[in-house]
C-alpha cells in the first residue's frame, strides 16, 4: 500500500474512533462462530512487567462462589443480555473483539493529532499506555491462573458466546483490565477528555457482557486491576522530567549554531527532552551519535548541496512520502505494529507485549536524539541556504540527529525482532521514513544516516529484554 492510501486509512480510523467507539469496524480476526477457542497463554503471569515490581505483585479478591448471591446474579445478567442482541449490541461486540489492546491504541492516536502532540511527546503517550496495558495483562494473567475460573460458557452451557472465546481462565476480564488501564492513563495525559474515555471504557466492558464471555464480576476485577497498574505508571510518568522539558535554556550563538527559523522566532521544542528518563538506557549513557561534519567544511557543502539539489527538484512521489511521514511518526509506526498483531492473530497478551517494547524503544530513540540536537545546536538546511526549497515548514529545533529516522529505527527494529518474515518490508519503511526528511529538505543525509544507527542500537536493548522477559 503506497503512502497516499495509507494516510487515508490512518485518517479513516482516527475519525471512526473519535466519532464513537461503538461504531462498526467490522473485523473477523479475533471471531468466529461460537463455541471455538483461542490459544491458552499458561505462562502469561510469569512475564516480566515493566512497572510493577513482579508479576505477582497485585491480587484480586476472589470471585464470588458458585451458588453465592453474585454469582446468581451474574448468570442471570449473562442470559438476560444474550437474548436481547441487537444489531447495534453486536456492532459493538465486533468492534472491541477485533482487539482491546488494538482499540485503546487507536483511541490513542486520535488523541495524540486532536491535541496536535508533538512527535516525542506522542512517544511517551504510547509508551506510558502500551506498558500500562502489558503490565495490567501479565497480572491479570498471573490472577487467571492463580483462581482459575472457568468461562461463562462452561461453567453453565446456557450462555452462548457471540465470538471465539479462550480456555484461558475468565477471572479477571482481559478486557476490563485493558480499559481500566487505558482510560486511566490516557486521562492523565488528556485530562480534558476524561469522561469520554470512561465512556469508551464502559462500552469495551459491556461488549464482553453481551458477548457472553466475561461475567460482571470478571469485569469489576479487570477494570480494578488495570486501574490499580495505571496508577504506577502515572506515578512514573509524574517524576520522569518531561515537566520540565521545555524550560528555558541559553541557546549558543555563532554561525555553525541552529537559530529559529519561525516568524516570529520561537523557542526552540522540548530542549530539555533528553533529561527525561528513559525505560531501556541509563540517563546517563545514552547512545549518541557521533559529531556531526564540521560547519562549513567540505563535507558538510557537499551534503547541503545534496538537500538542495534533491528539494529543489522534489518529484511527486517524493513530496508524497515527505508528507506521509511528516504525520505523527510513533503513532504511523503504532498503525503498522497493530496491523500486524492483528495480521498474525496475536492474543491481547502478545500484542500489548509487542507494543510495549517496540513504543519504550521509540521513546528511548526520541529522548538520545533529543540529547544530541541539543548538544551539538546544529543548523538546519534552509538556515545555511535560505534557496532551499522545504516541503513544508522546518520544525523548530536543531537538526542533527533526525527524530524521524531514530524513531522509525527503533521501532523497525523491535518489530523485525517480533515479525521475522516481515523484516524485510519493516527495514524499507524505516529507509523510507528517514529519507523522508532529505526528500523534504528539512535534513541532511547524515542527520538521518546517525539517527537510524542510533535508533538500532537502541532496539537492540528493547530485542534483549523481550529475550529475557519469560515469554516463550
Amino acid at each position: 500500500m503506497g503512502p497516499k492510501r495509507v494516510a487515508t486509512a490512518v485518517i479513516l480510523v482516527m475519525v471512526l474512533v473519535a466519532v464513537s467507539a461503538s461504531a462498526c469496524v467490522t473485523s473477523t480476526n479475533n471471531s468466529t462462530s461460537s463455541g471455538s477457542t483461542l490459544t491458552a497463554e499458561p505462562t502469561g503471569g510469569t512475564w516480566k512487567p515493566f512497572v510493577l515490581t513482579s508479576s505477582d505483585a497485585l491480587r484480586s479478591n476472589p470471585p464470588p462462589s458458585q451458588g453465592s448471591t453474585q454469582f446468581n446474579q451474574d448468570v442471570n445478567e449473562l442470559k438476560a443480555l444474550q437474548l436481547n442482541r441487537t444489531a447495534a449490541v453486536n456492532e459493538s461486540i465486533n468492534y472491541w473483539t477485533n482487539g482491546s489492546v488494538v482499540r485503546w491504541n487507536e483511541i490513542a492516536r486520535s488523541l495524540v493529532v486532536k491535541n496536535s502532540t508533538s512527535a516525542p511527546m506522542a512517544s511517551r503517550v504510547y509508551a506510558l499506555l502500551s506498558v500500562a496495558q502489558y503490565d495490567a495483562l501479565v497480572s491479570a494473567w498471573n490472577n487467571k491462573y492463580t483462581y482459575n475460573r472457568s468461562s461463562p460458557h462452561d461453567i453453565d452451557p446456557s450462555i452462548q458466546p457471540a465470538v471465539q472465546t479462550t480456555s484461558d481462565p475468565a477471572y479477571p476480564s482481559d478486557h476490563a483490565a485493558v480499559a481500566g488501564a487505558s482510560a486511566a492513563v490516557l486521562s492523565y495525559l488528556y485530562p480534558n477528555e476524561t469522561a469520554w474515555l470512561n465512556k469508551q471504557a464502559a462500552a469495551d466492558d459491556e461488549s464482553r457482557l453481551q458477548a457472553g464471555v466475561n461475567f460482571r464480576s470478571d469485569i469489576t476485577a479487570g477494570d480494578s486491576l488495570g486501574r490499580a497498574v495505571a496508577q504506577d505508571v502515572i506515578n512514573r510518568a509524574k517524576n520522569d522530567g518531561s515537566s520540565n522539558a521545555s524550560k528555558n535554556v541559553t541557546i549558543p550563538t555563532g554561525p555553525d549554531k541552529w537559530v529559529s527559523t519561525a516568524s516570529p522566532p520561537q523557542p526552540p521544542l522540548l530542549p530539555n527532552w533528553g533529561n527525561v528518563t528513559p525505560w531501556l538506557l541509563n540517563s546517563s549513557n545514552l547512545i549518541m551519535p557521533p559529531s556531526p561534519p564540521v560547519y562549513g567544511s567540505a563535507q558538510f557543502n557537499a551534503s547541503l548541496q545534496e538537500v538542495k539539489q534533491i528539494a529543489n527538484n522534489r518529484t511527486a512521489e517524493q513530496q508524497q512520502i515527505a508528507e506521509y511521514w511528516n504525520n505523527d511518526p510513533p503513532g504511523l509506526w503504532n498503525q503498522i505494529a497493530c496491523n500486524l498483531t492483528q495480521s498474525y492473530h496475536l492474543n491481547e497478551l502478545r500484542s500489548a507485549r509487542a507494543l510495549a517494547l517496540m513504543n519504550v524503544a521509540s521513546m528511548d530513540a526520541g529522548i538520545c536524539c533529543w540529547k544530541a540536537k541539543y548538544d551539538y545546536w546544529y543548523p538546519r538546511p534552509i538556515q545555511a541556504d535560505p534557496t532551499i526549497k522545504t516541503a513544508f515548514t522546518t520544525p523548530n529545533f536543531p537538526s542533527y540527529t533526525s527524530g524521524h529516522s531514530d524513531f522509525s529505527a527503533a521501532a523497525g527494529g523491535v518489530l523485525s525482532y517480533i515479525f521475522p518474515k516481515e523484516q524485510s518490508e519493516l527495514q524499507a519503511k524505516v529507509q523510507e521514513a528517514s529519507m523522508s526528511r532529505l526528500y523534504a529538505g528539512i535534513h541532511y543525509r547524515f542527520d538521518c544516516d546517525q539517527g537510524v544507527k542510533v535508533g538500532r542500537q537502541v532496539a537492540q536493548h528493547a530485542i534483549q529484554r523481550g529475550e529475557q522477559d519469560g515469554s516463550p
